[in-house]
């Protein structure tokens, strides 16, 4: 056994390149080696391990891949004397450089299998690779290869919130055995925010007596539910008792994963006021709110000494139950207007000498990192712990884009990037129209794997600094479990591989070949995963030349069979197959679908395309749009395809704080009956219907004949996302030019979160009749 692992170690400095036919599994190895020979498992074949130390694991693996075997393994520890055929497991002595903390070596031979590492957090995941390479082969043997792996980044996470909707204990189980079979090491745990404090603190009963439960309201939009204090109401909640937390800790650290509490502050407590409304500015009780909240302005005290009592009382308890190096402190989104008007918040500024309320929430982070230091513990939180200076040891955690994580790394702070454009898996997955509500976005699983968590701005030591990255799942929009692992999975695998696998071995197309592998592992595991990847995508193109419309077809599976109808049918194993880019000369409605093993996957793609006369005309900007939101470029105004209710849908052109004006020119004299342009309302996403739409024509572009002015009725208040068209029906002959100007409202009205900032204004179609 011993010859065998030290010609495992040689393999560390001879294998220079990666066979092209790597296992079909999810991560990615770094080094992978295939060769001849195949070993059969069988039920005498041992689990042979050497120490004590590794005799769980020896038992978990046994048990762990009885599910792909169909049989247990019988377990033994070597002593003396020689095992012909087994399976060995055992921690190096030395220790190998290259495989660090959490590698492994894994060799595959037709006699026996060696699995060796220099920690148990090593054994544990070579168990989990052989685990996939099972379930790969859907036999009870494996082909023979010689596998060194080791990750890329020390911290992979995942996040929960279990506040906006409570969570049973089981399912967290179930998450923490998901992310294992992942490779990720951090489970950072959201216990607390506005709409419900989840964790036992005994010395304040009352978190989770009353700001556990809120009054529920499943039947209305989360951002339009009021604001309710009626605790004999308050029927929904929940919370885990100290025991259940010290289990799914233990049962966690086994599975070589550390749970992160987050305990936020001084936002995002308004479920700890609900119970102790002294410890707020305005000492009021306004409950536990039933949707959401916004501005937050009702928030801890910073200038009442009795509050850091008690976040040290609750800090204290937390760190007792809660091993982890890193504490989560929240830090974000506090509107800091009842500081402004607090007698003791003002107070404390002036005895600390603190230019403003940026200041004051430094103090009031700085005061609690001081706390958590001087017990062995690291203070983290989101990247609004920037402002107003950075506490001296903190690590941040970038999710409003990376520049706070830039600005932290280049300060000497280590950071996890979690950026909500490739990380938040609660934003859409695919097309909004056939997917679940969810709030916005639009974060695709080739989106998330083409994520690279380190800046090219930084310098090789600042690059150090980045400790990794995480999926963020907020719960808004997902009420059950079922309905979080359809927004986690299949993403989690695309951002596992980001953050396990050599950048220099990532590629789109490979992975999503081995995606299958892993579709099959989730259908085994019972798991309900998306099948948005399998959702048909179409890319517009216009033939100025022939006024045609192009459409190109894709979708994220590997290969895909697409077959579709332009009649509206739903396509059926007798429809055309995509071959090449469709020609789309009339109005009429495109369905597509993607096909395996002559079925539908029923993720129907449906999208009406409209020719009308300034279908592919040409277009002058008198404001360009956002490069942002710039749609499908110059002809996006006119080319037959109107936007969903998804602004980063790639079919709308959004303008910040500017009017559109859109001069089209028609190419001739041409009657016209109606003129018609959609605008987009999404309130969260600062994205507001114009005040007011005129329409305009002329015969030769200069003088131009006002036909309508179209006002808007709609309140830039109203929540949701609504798609309005403002249209004129009255009829002229003989117009060239069409102008069309939608007055933006110009700035986020009073209230709003974002007041007085640009507002936007996003315009799809412009239909001419």
């Amino acid at each position: 056994m011993l010859i065998a692992l030290a010609i495992m170690l040689s393999l560390c400095t001879s294998l220079q390149a990666v066979a092209t036919n790597d296992p079909e599994i999810i991560p990615r190895p770094a080094h992978v080696e295939k060769t001849e020979g195949i070993f059969y498992f069988d039920t005498d074949i041992p689990i042979v391990f050497h120490g004590e130390d590794i005799s769980k694991l020896a038992e978990f693996a046994s048990d762990y891949w009885a599910s792909p075997l169909g049989f247990w393994m019988p377990v033994e520890q070597i002593k003396y004397g020689r095992i012909d055929k087994a399976v060995f497991l055992a921690i190096e002595q030395p220790n190998s450089p290259d495989l660090g903390t959490e590698g492994y070596m894994l060799d595959i031979q037709s006699e026996r299998i060696f699995l060796s590492a220099n920690t148990r957090a090593g054994l544990f995941y070579g168990i989990q690779t052989v685990y996939k390479l099972l379930a790969a082969s859907d036999k009870a043997e494996l082909s023979a290869a010689s596998i060194i792996d080791y990750p890329r980044f020390g911290y992979r996470g995942m996040h929960l919130d279990v506040s906006r909707h409570f969570m049973p204990i089981e399912f967290i189980y179930k998450m923490i055995d998901y992310m294992a079979l992942h490779k990720l090491n951090v489970f950072h745990w959201h216990l607390i925010d506005d709409q419900g404090w989840r964790l036992e603190i005994k010395k304040y009963p009352g978190l989770t007596e009353t700001g556990a439960w809120r009054v529920d309201m499943p039947d209305v939009h989360w951002n339009e539910r009021p604001l309710i204090n009626d605790p004999d109401n308050a029927t929904y909640g929940g919370y885990y008792t100290q025991e259940e937390i010290r289990a799914l800790v233990q049962y966690a650290a086994e599975r070589h994963i550390a749970v992160m509490p987050e305990i936020e502050m001084p936002a995002h407590v308004m479920s700890a006021l609900a119970a102790y409304p002294e410890f707020s500015c305005t000492g009021k009780n306004l409950g536990v709110p039933p949707g959401g909240v916004w501005p937050i302005t009702h928030i801890y005290c910073a200038g009442n000494d009795s509050t850091f009592l008690f976040l040290k009382d609750v800090l204290t308890e937390v760190m007792d139950m809660f091993p982890s190096t890193y504490i989560h402190i929240g830090g974000d989104e506090a509107d800091k207007s009842n500081w402004k008007t607090c007698v003791k918040c003002q107070a404390r500024m002036e005895a600390e000498g603190l230019k403003d309320e940026e200041q004051l929430q430094s103090y009031f982070i700085r005061r609690i990192e001081r706390f958590l230091n001087a017990h062995g513990r690291q203070l983290i939180g989101w990247d609004e712990i920037l402002e107003g200076g950075l506490a001296p040891n903190a690590t941040v955690m970038s999710w409003r884009g990376e520049q706070g994580g830039i600005e932290a790394a280049k300060m000497g702070h280590t950071v996890v990037m979690t950026p909500g454009s490739y990380c938040y898996f609660d934003h859409y997955q695919g097309d909004p129209a056939i997917e679940p509500l969810a709030i916005g976005g639009y974060t695709t699983l080739a989106k998330v794997y083409s994520y690279e968590p380190v800046p090219d701005t930084l310098n090789e030591e600042e690059a150090r600094l980045i400790l990794g990255a995480q999926a963020n799942v907020w719960t808004e929009y997902m009420p059950v479990p079922e309905h979080v692992e359809y927004m986690v999975f299949p993403r989690l695998a695309a951002l596992s591989e980001v953050l396990w696998t050599p950048a220099r071995l990532r590629h789109w197309g490979d992975f999503s070949r081995r995606m299958k592998t892993q579709y099959h592992i989730y259908e085994q595991l019972g798991i309900n995963y998306s099948l948005s990847a399998f959702q048909v995508t179409a890319s517009p193109e216009i033939d100025p030349e022939s006024r045609k419309l192009l459409l190109k077809l894709d979708s994220e599976v590997y290969d895909p069979e697409i077959r579709y109808t332009l009649d509206g049918s739903l396509p059926g194993k007798q429809s055309p197959v995509y071959r090449k880019p469709i020609e789309i000369g009339e109005t009429g409605t495109l369905k597509a679908a993607v096909f395996q093993n002559g079925k539908s996957t029923e993720q129907v793609f449906a999208r009406e395309y409209h020719i009308h006369k300034a279908f592919a005309a040409d277009v002058q900007l008198e404001h360009p749009s956002s490069p942002q939101y710039d749609g499908h470029g110059k002809y996006s105004l006119v080319n037959g395809v109107r936007g969903t209710k998804s602004h980063s849908d790639g079919n709308w052109k959004g303008f910040r704080g500017d009017d559109l004006i859109a001069l089209i020119d028609l190419g001739e004299p041409t009657n016209i009956s109606s003129i018609q342009v959609e605008a987009l309302q999404t309130v969260a996403s600062w994205i507001f219907l114009p005040h007011r739409v005129h329409f305009e024509v002329s015969d030769d572009g200069e003088q131009f004949i006002l036909l309508e002015t179209v006002e808007n009725a709609i309140s830039p208040y109203e929540m949701g996302r609504i798609i309005h068209s403002f249209s004129t029906h009255i009829a002229i002959e003989n117009m060239r030019y069409v102008r069309i100007r939608a007055e933006n409202l110009g700035v986020c009205p009073p209230g709003h979160s974002g007041e007085g900032n640009p507002a936007w204004l996003f315009v799809s179609e412009i239909m001419v009749e």
